[in-house]
């Protein structure tokens, strides 16, 4: 066919548009540059610095990798922009991942500006990660994981506000998490797991609304879970195994996009969050170890994707509900080592698991006859006080079933149990004639019989979950089994021959492993033991750069007592395949010598099944001579006689050290930080001997005074008590030690005491920021006191009394909170002082500093008008104090006929005309959050109720802050407050709070003489200036 001139005219014209864009734009090597010069160059320094041993081809087309020769190296480059004629291109990406880079990260990093991806994760760097890398503020993924970075995480990362991903894991970073974190508000993905972070998880955290997944396993994270995690609404992730938390579970119902939850292995306590067993999107949930819970299973659940559930060790108590058994995707349940009661639900019948623990726990009826039939589902029943199995056990089947003591021994059918009775203390009965019993023996454990020395160790090579030795003398029962892996009984027995070199190095070549718990009993006569433990690290023995952050730790017990606490047999013996043994020493009684063994999760609790459980080679149990077990004994008496009276000498030699009876007073040491100390004559010339003019502030109980030591690096403040006391010294010493236990970020940490016959002193943490007085109604200006920070003050505060009204221990009654004992860090952080030291002071002192300060207005009239002291006093002190940060106006106090003019009365009548917002600082500089201004207010009214239990504990207080609860779901006054109503109108006396039972401490001591003590002119004067319209109390 024959081409029109058309079209040929159109090809001509496209072949010439092409030949221009060739010439023109890419014929001339003077006018092209693909990669920014000075890009390249870093890049090239960087490959030369991370010792790559393959050449960049950094121009043409090879800008962007991946090519068939460089498959470790991964970069993307975009075009960017155009300068004098030449095109840039700029890198984008830049990976290397498992390309064996050695040496720390460049610091010329910070010189790729427009970098957007790095990942050097799966290397072999070292050194910490460098403060330029926080400079690449268009980073979105970042990925420094599985290498062997050292150091902290730096607080500056808080820069990198465009990350979505970040990947620190698997390296052996030290320090806390940064706070600053809380500000990458775009992060999706947080992994900080395998590392060595210690501290508490910032609550800052629960700011990073766009966080799904966040991964914080195998640290030292210590401290509670913080309540700001609520604000996660879209959190699909969350795991944090292996740690140090403590505390209550926080209230995290808002949190039902979960899918995966894992904090096994940590200290919690009380009851498991009702909540998540209506997270319906769940497939992981894994909790172990918590303590003192009694909780029951809630009436009905939602578990409908649930694939995996442990709750081990959590005090539940109850029976086992129906709804297990409508779990359809469950393959793994564990609710082993509770209080569980009744019978094993038949509706669990249809569940197609792999595995089911129910072991140690008091589960009684019949075993029911599906349980025979499961032959897909190991199945652990041991330790409970079933009637009877209504099924015959067949010898194949205990490699997946096991029944070691899981029956009474009176209404078993399995001869077995003959062996076995659960209701005695050690789970075992040993039968036959007490002959037979050993008075010593050897077990080679997940081995053959061999001969080591002078003795025979007995073969154990059984694969079973529990084992009973031909001559009925000794036995073993394991529980548990391997998360993530298709494991077979075959794995309890592991071997690792050679590479061990001592004499009994046969001993270590094989081990028994358990992934929970392992028990062995042994028939013994009475009397006294040595018992020695053989441990050899044969399964980890991984030669990664990062193994050593997969390390095994387990607890052992010997006879019911735990002698051993995550002992971890790597790091005890310095290093994996060296022997490492255990000696101890103990009492049988009743025949039964029981040696324990359990995974409490601390350690690794990684995805490969050989990482975890308790690992032991050998058992060695031989008599203690008798003449050396009376040695011992007068040994052990005199040890204990001498310990005795070296310790008083001790104490009391402290006592009068303390006191400056010995020695010379100036030279006592006196600590000032961490690890840090100078002498009392030191502290005395950094306050220029207690010159006014290092005084920083006084009060009733003594001045306080700035002392600047070592050469100026460190400063504290030095309170110099006004009280002499004499009698009052050791009452002073005992309160010392109680108060120096109080840590918390809102808490002004007591360093240090002096109490001397001239003087006594307490050193504290020092506040350059001085007290909200100073700062709000002092010299200092109010208007750098944005909304966000007075804010923030208030919620420290909250927080602080908090926790001196819930300390686990010691709860304390402040009774004395206003503006002046609040004191600012350099941050504006709220810092509660002067907690505790009210009780210290003679009844006389006490009446009075409340005759002095009840003008001002910030006691409670209970405490003022009758002495009751319980922790509502303190609430009403902080709702004046937060109402004074609002509204920067101080509460002077009241007049009568004049109730408008003064603070407190002004926010009762604007919040009866619901104007409260009008009550807000007319200087606050900058917006503020209505509605936060109104909840504040809110508070700052009802925490001022005349009533004490109307009045919202400090807990309350902190939840309506941080949004958890709304003012309508704070509980309703119980009978006990009415009570105390009742006892107050008839002007009783007590010192019970109202709201618990639990809530009166040592520190709130007022007496009964000293309320006594106040006079009719006294109470008359106290009332007149604690006078309060009563109709805008009872209106709202």
């Amino acid at each position: 066919m024959v081409e029109t001139r058309p079209r040929l005219l159109v090809k001509y014209m496209l072949l010439s548009f092409l030949l221009w864009q060739l010439v023109f734009r890419h014929g001339s090597s003077d006018t092209i540059t693909l990669l920014d010069p000075n890009e390249e160059d870093i890049l090239n320094l960087m490959v030369n610095k991370l010792q790559y041993n393959r050449p960049l081809y950094l121009n043409g087309s090879n800008c962007n990798y991946p090519d068939s020769d460089t498959n470790d190296l991964k970069m993307r480059c975009t075009e960017d922009c155009v300068h004098d004629k030449n095109r840039y291109f700029h890198v984008k990406e830049f990976s290397f991942t498992g390309a064996a880079l050695t040496g720390s990260i460049p610091e010329e990093v910070e010189n790729l500006t427009h970098l957007e991806t790095l990942d050097l994760s799966s290397n072999e760097l070292t050194g910490s990660i460098p403060e330029t890398l926080w400079n690449l503020s268009s980073l979105i993924q970042l990925d420094l994981s599985r290498n062997q970075l050292t150091g902290g995480i730096s607080g500056r990362i808080g820069h990198l506000r465009n990350l979505t991903i970040l990947y620190l894991d698997h390296n052996f970073l030290t320090g806390q998490i940064p706070s600053s974190l809380g500000a990458l508000r775009s992060l999706q993905t947080l992994s900080l797991h395998y590392n060595n972070l210690s501290g508490p998880i910032p609550r800052q955290l629960g700011n990073i609304t766009a966080l799904q997944i966040l991964i914080l396993d195998q640290n030292r994270l210590s401290g509670r879970l913080p309540p700001s995690f609520s604000n996660l609404s879209n959190l699909q992730s969350f795991w944090a195994a292996s740690n140090d938390l403590t505390g209550e579970f926080p209230d995290y119902g808002s949190l039902n996009q979960l899918r995966f939850l894992s904090i096994v292995g940590n200290n919690f306590e009380g009851n498991l969050p009702a909540e998540i067993f209506n997270f319906s999107s769940l497939q992981y949930l894994m909790i172990s170890d918590v303590a003192n819970s009694g909780f029951q299973f809630p009436r009905s659940a939602n578990l409908s994707n649930i694939n995996i559930l442990i709750l081990r060790n959590c005090s539940i108590t109850g029976e086992i509900p129906e709804y297990i058994g409508q779990m359809s995707n469950l393959t793994y349940l564990d609710l082993s080592f509770n209080y569980l009661t009744g019978r094993i639900p038949e509706s669990m019948s249809g569940l197609n698991l792999t595995h089911l623990s129910l072991a140690k726990n008091k589960l009684n009826d019949t075993i029911p006859a599906w349980v025979g039939g499961a032959v897909k589902t190991r199945l652990d029943l041991s330790y409970n006080n079933f009637s009877k199995v209504s099924f015959v056990v067949p010898d194949d089947k205990r490699d997946h079933l096991n029944l070691f003591a899981c029956c009474s021994s009176s209404s078993s059918t399995d001869p077995d149990q003959l062996f076995l009775d659960p209701m005695k203390r050690m789970h075992m009965h040993c039968p036959g004639r007490k002959s037979k019993y050993r008075s010593s023996l050897f077990i080679n454990c997940g081995g053959e019989g061999l001969t080591v020395g002078d003795n025979y160790y007995e073969a154990d090579e059984s694969t079973s979950l529990y084992y009973i030795s031909p001559s009925k003398t000794w036995a073993y029962s394991l529980s548990g089994d391997f998360l993530f892996s298709q494991s077979n009984s075959s794995n309890f027995i592991q071997n690792q021959p050679g590479g061990i070199h001592v004499p009994e190095a046969d001993l270590y070549s094989n081990a028994r492993l358990a992934p929970v718990f392992l028990s062995y009993y042994v028939c013994l006569h009475e009397g006294k033991y040595n018992v020695t433990l053989h441990f050899a690290e044969i399964v980890f023995r991984e030669k990664e750069s990062y193994s050593i952050l997969k390390r095994r730790a387990f607890d052992v017990y010997i006879q019911d007592e735990r002698r051993l606490m995550n002992f971890d047999i790597a790091k005890e013996a310095k290093g994996p395949g060296e022997p490492q043994t255990r000696h101890f020493e103990a009492d049988v009684n009743d025949s039964v010598l029981e040696i324990s063994f359990y995974w409490a999760g601390k350690g690794c609790a990684d995805d490969q099944l050989t990482l975890n459980g308790p690992l032991i080679s050998a058992i060695s149990i031989t008599p203690v001579p008798q003449h050396s077990a009376l040695r011992r004994k007068l040994k052990k008496a005199l040890i204990i006689t001498l310990t005795s009276s070296v310790v008083v000498l001790l104490l009391l030699l402290a006592f009068m050290w303390k006191m400056g009876w010995l020695g010379k007073r100036e030279l006592r040491e006196i600590q000032i930080g961490q690890d840090k100390h100078v002498t009392l004559q030191e502290l005395k010339a950094a306050t220029q001997k207690f010159s006014s003019k290092m005084e920083i502030g006084r009060g009733h109980f003594g001045r306080v005074y700035k002392a600047e030591l070592e050469g100026g690096q460190t400063t504290v403040a030095v309170k110099r008590l006004s009280t002499h006391s004499k009698e009052k010294v050791e009452e002073l010493l005992n309160e010392f030690y109680a108060l120096k236990s109080f840590r918390h970020e809102n808490l002004v940490q007591l360093l240090d005491a002096y109490f001397g016959e001239e003087m006594h002193l307490l050193i504290y943490e020092y506040m350059p920021n001085l007290s909200i007085a100073d700062a709000f109604f002092g010299s200092k200006s109010r208007l750098k006191f944005n909304w966000e920070t007075r804010f923030n003050i208030c919620l420290g505060i909250a927080r602080g009394l908090e926790h001196l009204h819930e300390h686990p221990r010691l709860k304390m009654v402040h009774r004395d909170i206003k503006a002046e004992n609040i004191l600012l860090d350099g941050a504006f952080n709220a810092k509660i002082s002067d907690f505790g030291i009210a009780s210290l002071y003679t009844e006389e002192e006490q009446l009075m500093i409340i005759k002095v300060e009840a003008p001002n207005g910030h006691m409670a009239p209970e405490y003022v008008v009758q002495g009751f002291v319980t922790s509502k006093v303190d609430v009403y002190s902080f709702g004046v104090v937060i109402l004074e940060i609002v509204s920067g106006k101080k509460n002077v106090g009241y007049k009568v006929n004049h109730e408008s003019e003064y603070l407190l009365d002004m926010a009762y009548v604007a919040y009866k005309n619901g104007s409260l917002v009008d009550l807000v600082d007319k200087n606050l500089s900058g917006i503020y959050d209505a509605k936060q201004a109104i909840t504040i207010l809110t508070l700052a009214v009802k925490c001022t109720n005349i009533s004490p239990t109307l009045r919202p504990r400090m807990a309350d207080v902190v939840s309506i802050l941080v949004g958890e609860k709304t003012f309508e779901q704070i509980n309703p006054p119980t009978v006990d407050d009415h009570q105390l109503n009742v006892a107050m109108a008839h002007g009783e006396c007590t010192k019970a709070d109202s709201s618990t039972s639990t809530d009166v401490t040592s520190t709130a001591s007022t007496s009964t003489k000293l309320i006594k003590g106040i006079d009719e002119t006294q109470n008359s004067s106290a009332e007149t200036n604690l006078e309060i319209s009563e109709e805008s109390r009872i209106s709202h």
